[in-house]
């Protein structure tokens, strides 16, 4: 089953963040709490780390995205899991 990757609160001024690359590339094993893409905060970039071990199957959200906390920018699961064509509803 893939597990969406959703966008954390990472900053305590703003409710959207900027991604500004991704670490990981889709087909890639990734482990839990390894970085799999750095944002932009309203005061500093971080990085988002994997919570769930797996394959990168699908990114939502390419680089220079602005989206809200809690939106779906990614999944990961095991290779053939299906993965929603929308997140629309996911948050």
């Amino acid at each position: 089953m893939a597990h969406a990757v959703r966008m954390p609160p990472l900053g305590t001024t703003s409710d959207q963040l900027k991604i500004v690359e991704w670490l990981k590339t889709e087909g890639e094993e990734v482990a839990r709490g390894e970085p799999l893409l750095a944002v932009e905060t309203d005061k500093a970039t971080l990085e988002v780390e994997a919570t769930t071990a797996g394959t990168l199957l699908r990114i939502v959200h390419e680089a220079g995205d602005v989206l809200d906390v809690g939106e779906v920018v990614a999944w990961v699961g095991a290779p053939g899991d299906d993965v929603p064509e929308s997140e629309a509803g996911d948050r």
